[in-house]
């Protein structure tokens, strides 16, 4: 079963970084997924999909969970770009 907000490889996604100790933006941008990864550990037994995005400002690569990668919605305008 598909959900329409999923977030597949392909996908246009916003992406976020905060700084460590605080939960503030650092720095924000538009990329593209080029893969995904389903991580679990003891302590949580449903896991966490983490997003190996790459980041379009950057040129680079980096992984993203949710809350810190949103699918970028079909017509909303990109205002990423710098």
């Amino acid at each position: 079963m598909s959900h329409e907000n999923e977030i597949a490889v392909g996908d246009l996604v916003k992406w976020f970084e905060t700084y460590a100790d605080i939960n503030i933006v650092r720095d924000y941008g538009s990329g593209t997924v080029v893969r995904t990864q389903k991580v679990t550990d003891p302590y949580d037994p449903y896991g966490t999909i983490r997003y190996w995005v790459f980041c379009h400002k950057l040129g680079d690569t980096k992984w993203f969970v949710k809350p810190y990668i949103e699918k970028h919605e079909k017509g909303e305008q990109n205002d990423f770009q710098q």
